[in-house]
């Protein structure tokens, strides 16, 4: 018999052909859905962890600076013209450390305004500049400051004129810039380099609200003092239009801004010095807790940070604690790390500053 030549594939090789083809496609797929879920949950996890080292580093660096007034050690020497500052509840009151647990009012203030949905805590204090007083020096407490140029001072914030032994802190109600422009200032009777910073107590110029109670300042400044920016920060916890928990930070007279999302709790202890005033805490409580503010030498503190989007299947139904506060959140597909430490108040003093 007279064999003729095979052309083409049986169908039994194509259906094998298309079986090994399929085979390969499905684990091709997983392997880029694995590698999907590898990347998605590894770019969750750094942005959270990165939240989370943000908003630490802003609380550190702003609780260890917290009653700080230049060389001065004392803030019982710190004299504050702002208007309102004279009571206990407004923004601009010299209170090294507030606290606010759960919502609640500040303490010790007792202001109900910007209060979140955990703890917050507000830190006051006076911060370096490149600004100093110069000659000619003040004859009066109501004379202008004479300052060296070149630092950005600007109508409306919120300064102390400071030496080792006192400082006022006073709104910004002028500047007269007077220095040679791009002049490099050689000294504090370089007069060529200097500009003049007003503090007036009335008809505040638009810019410089709240303006000053008082004008005359406790005493009249030369050339050994210091021009220190005046920094108000109250952090808090609220949610955004959409409903996310989000880090607020307000800074004096300013509306508070956004600045960390994703911090869904957040809970602080006060360390208090109660014993031997050797600047160690004897005892941690909650702000609603604390005897006496001005013993208070450290804070711990404890964040929960969620990652910013959902993703996986796996619902995260745990609660968590924070220094002995627990928390449950809503049993979403979100991952949550807790963050904590413990931050030493650089600038208490024998418990009475």
């Amino acid at each position: 018999m007279r064999m003729t030549r095979q052309r083409g594939f049986t169908i039994v090789e194509l259906m094998v052909a298309a079986t090994l083809g399929l085979l390969i496609l499905a684990g091709a797929i997983s392997m880029f859905i694995s590698n999907k879920r590898i990347y998605t949950e590894q770019d969750e996890m750094g942005r959270l962890q990165e939240n989370a080292r943000f908003a630490m580093n802003m609380l550190i660096k702003d609780i260890r600076m917290a009653g700080h007034t230049g060389c001065n050690d004392d803030a019982a020497t710190v004299t504050n013209h702002i208007t309102g500052a004279g009571t206990a509840t407004n923004i601009h009151s010299f209170i090294p450390v507030e606290g606010s647990e759960n919502g609640g009012n500040w303490q010790p203030s007792g202001a109900s305004t910007d209060v979140g949905s955990s703890d917050g805590i507000s830190l006051r204090y006076l911060a370096h500049t490149d600004n100093y007083a110069m000659d000619p020096a003040m004859s009066t407490g109501d004379e202008e400051i004479y300052s060296s140029s070149g630092s950005s001072l600007d109508l409306g914030d919120r300064v102390a004129i400071a030496d080792c032994n006192s400082a006022d802190i006073v709104v910004v109600t002028g500047v007269t810039l007077t220095g040679t422009a791009g002049c490099v200032s050689s000294g504090p009777t370089n007069v060529a380099c200097q500009d003049e910073l007003g503090h007036i107590s009335s008809s505040t110029p638009s810019g410089a609200e709240p303006g000053n109670a008082t004008s005359a300042l406790s005493k009249t400044y030369d050339e050994q003092a210091s021009v220190l920016e005046y920094i108000t920060a109250r952090y808090f916890i609220v949610n955004d239009a959409d409903g996310n928990p989000v880090l607020n930070r307000r800074s004096g007279e300013a509306a508070a801004e956004p600045v960390i999302e994703g911090v869904e709790s957040m809970q602080f202890l006060y360390g208090e010095d109660t014993t031997g005033n050797d600047r160690v805490a004897d005892t941690y409580v909650n702000a609603g807790a604390v005897t006496d503010w001005e013993d208070v030498v450290s804070v711990k503190i404890a964040l929960l940070v969620r990652s910013i989007n959902e993703y996986g299947a796996d619902k995260d139904t745990q609660s968590y604690d924070l220094l002995g506060t627990s928390f449950n959140p809503t049993d979403d597909r979100r991952r949550r790390r807790v963050f904590t430490t413990t931050v030493q108040i650089r600038n208490r003093i024998s418990g009475d500053s």
